[in-house]
C-alpha cells in the first residue's frame, strides 16, 4: 500500500460518556512490520458524544498488535538495553500531554542479546496517554500528531528501532 493508510480502533471502549475516534497513519506499515498500530482518543469529559472542550482532559489510547513470535520493547527498559518504546504528541496547535505514557505491566526475561532482563509486551497491548486540550485550541475538527518509536525482535531477529507518525482526530467544541 502506498501513501496514507486508515486505521480503525477495535479496543471495545464501552461506557456511558466515553468519545473514541480512529486514527491515520502518516507512515506506511507494510507487510514487512510485525507490529500494527492504530490510536484513539477517550475522553470522560464529553458532551453527549460530540467532542471535547478546550481546556478539558482526554486520553490518548494507542494499541499495537504484534505477530506471533514477536516482542516489542516495553515503556521501560535498564540501562543498556534494548529502545524502550516512547510514545510523544509532536508540537501541535490543539493539546498537550499531562503526564507519561503507561501501559499494562511487561512480561520479563532474561535477554540474551543485552545481557540483562528486558521488559516486552506480546500479541496485544493499550498505551495511554494522558492529554490536555489547549484552551486556545480552534473549534471543530482537529488532529493530534503523534510520534510512536518502538524496537521489535524474536527469538532470532531484531528489526531496528522504528519511528511512526500518526494523527489521531479531535472534535474540539468551543
Amino acid at each position: 500500500m502506498h501513501g496514507r493508510l486508515l486505521f480503525l480502533m477495535g479496543l471495545g471502549f464501552s461506557g456511558a460518556g466515553v468519545a473514541t475516534l480512529q486514527a491515520e497513519t502518516l507512515a506506511p506499515q507494510g507487510p514487512e512490520s510485525r507490529v500494527q498500530w492504530a490510536a484513539a482518543l477517550s475522553s470522560p469529559e464529553v458532551n453527549g458524544g460530540q467532542g471535547v472542550k478546550g481546556g478539558n482532559a482526554a486520553t490518548l489510547e494507542l494499541s499495537g498488535t504484534i505477530a506471533d513470535g514477536w516482542h516489542v520493547y516495553a515503556l521501560t527498559q535498564p540501562p543498556g538495553g534494548p529502545t524502550a518504546l516512547r510514545v510523544t504528541l509532536d508540537d501541535n496547535q490543539v493539546a498537550l500531554a499531562t503526564g507519561v505514557a503507561s501501559g499494562p505491566p511487561p512480561q520479563k526475561r532474561h535477554d540474551p542479546s543485552f545481557g540483562l532482563e528486558s521488559r516486552f509486551y506480546t500479541h496485544a497491548f493499550t498505551i495511554r496517554v494522558p492529554i490536555q486540550v489547549k484552551q486556545q485550541s480552534a473549534a471543530g475538527r482537529q488532529t493530534i500528531p503523534v510520534s510512536v518509536r518502538f524496537q521489535s525482535c524474536s527469538d532470532r531477529e531484531c528489526q531496528p528501532p522504528t519511528t511512526i507518525h500518526l494523527l489521531v482526530p479531535i472534535d474540539v467544541l468551543s
